[in-house]
């Protein structure tokens, strides 16, 4: 199951507060398949839909499908900062680091 940060939990809740948007949780989705795995996209959404499942981390409503939870298993959402710019990143545990032997997109 996927978990936010007590960090991440602090800046999602303000982003709602200023969007007026308390009510709201943040959705969880696929937006592209690369050599290390999935990419995700976070946006703000009222309710689950239909095939969506909703779980609760840190007082933050999290809405995902099955397929997406399963790539998420023991992953982590973290508000981080950098000297680039600062924003909410996913920790995948399982994710792969570099292109595997069989992949051909990323050469």
């Amino acid at each position: 199951m996927v978990k936010i940060t007590e960090r991440a939990a602090q800046e999602l809740k303000k982003i709602l507060k200023e969007e007026g948007k308390e009510d709201y949780g943040i959705k969880i989705y696929i937006t592209g398949m690369g050599c290390s795995g999935p990419s995700y996209g976070l946006s703000l959404a009222k309710e689950a839909e239909e095939d969506e499942k909703e779980i609760e981390s840190n007082g933050i409503r999290i809405f995902v499908s099955d397929a997406v939870e399963a790539y998420l298993a023991d992953s982590e959402i973290d508000y981080v900062e950098t000297p680039y710019g600062a924003g909410f990143a996913i920790h995948n545990p399982y994710a792969g680091d570099a292109c595997g032997s069989g992949c051909s997109s990323c050469h």
